[in-house]
């Protein structure tokens, strides 16, 4: 088997310890850095949190649950390849998993040399880093979504994907955490005008999905968008990610000065704002207050 030069970051889920642990093996040394999932609930998760490059995945798994586990992954990262294995498994299944958007099928056990084919050609899928490519200076991505809460984490999941391939995985674990964050601030707080009391009321109470259908009814708040403004640039060696509401913004600057009190904040945009400038220092609004900019350095 040729050695693959890689740093991709695989994701197993299997039900089987063996399972998990021989392919762990097959890839030791050969530049994947591999975790494992036992069921779809914590391998979504562990995929929301951390943005595998590669997903290898029981096709089935407990309760007849892997067709199903495979269509939330392609809905919520549908740019992450996944690879489905099984031992003689109907061709019409393979042929379902496929047309759901599965890259390969393995047959189980995993051989070694097949493994390293599925991977090589689930990597061509995988989206190029920029900073590869020879003259590369620089490149933006602007992006434009509505204002409902439940689309943030598939909009999360491509941003990280798509922008933040450079940065080592803690660095996207952290990106992760303040993009969610300052996104949920800019959708709810800024576009439909929640406050922070009420939403807690609201999800005590049980209705939050009532909260947030009644603002959504609102012609003057469901026609708001947020805009993100993503920069690489080679040359500054940092990725800038700016994020925009058309809410009527907030007070940001007393804010500001509370943000390193992180028990003493009772506000969703100072929670947001804490939390994002833990990682990112560099936090910055407009005067307004409806647009927010982090600096990730890339060194």
């Amino acid at each position: 088997m040729n050695t693959l030069m890689t740093s991709d970051h695989l994701l197993v889920i299997d039900p089987c310890p063996d399972t998990q642990a021989r392919i762990a093996e097959q890839l030791q040394g050969r530049g994947f850095s591999v975790v494992a999932a036992s069921d779809p609930t914590a391998a979504l998760t562990m995929i929301d949190m951390a943005t595998p490059d590669i997903v290898i995945t029981e096709l089935f798994l407990p309760a007849a649950a892997g067709l199903t586990f495979l269509k939330q992954l392609k809905s919520r990262h549908e740019l992450c390849p996944v690879i489905v294995m099984a031992k003689d498994a109907p061709e019409s299944t393979i042929v379902q998993a496929l047309r759901i958007g599965a890259a390969d099928y393995l047959h189980k056990p995993v051989m070694e040399e097949e493994l390293a084919h599925a991977l090589q050609r689930a990597r061509n899928l995988v989206p190029g880093d920029l900073a590869d490519v020879p003259g590369f200076c620089r490149s933006e991505y602007q992006l434009t979504v509505d204002s409902d809460p439940t689309h943030i984490p598939m909009v999360i999941s491509w941003l990280i994907k798509t922008t933040a391939a450079p940065l080592p995985s803690i660095r996207r674990l952290h990106l992760r955490g303040a993009l969610q964050e300052l996104l949920f601030n800019a959708v709810e707080h800024g576009n439909l005008e929640i406050q922070y009391q009420e939403k807690q009321k609201a999800l005590m109470d049980g209705c939050y999905e009532q909260l947030l259908a009644h603002r959504l009814a609102q012609a003057r708040l469901r026609n708001r968008r947020v805009t993100m403004h993503v920069l690489h640039d080679k040359d500054a060696n940092s990725l800038t990610y700016r994020i925009a509401d058309e809410g009527k913004g907030f007070k940001w600057r007393s804010l500001l000065t509370r943000a390193d009190e992180a028990c003493g904040v009772e506000d969703a945009n100072g929670r947001g704002m804490f939390l994002a400038r833990s990682f990112f220092p560099c936090l910055a609004y407009n005067e307004r207050g409806n647009e927010v900019t982090i600096t990730v350095p890339l060194d």
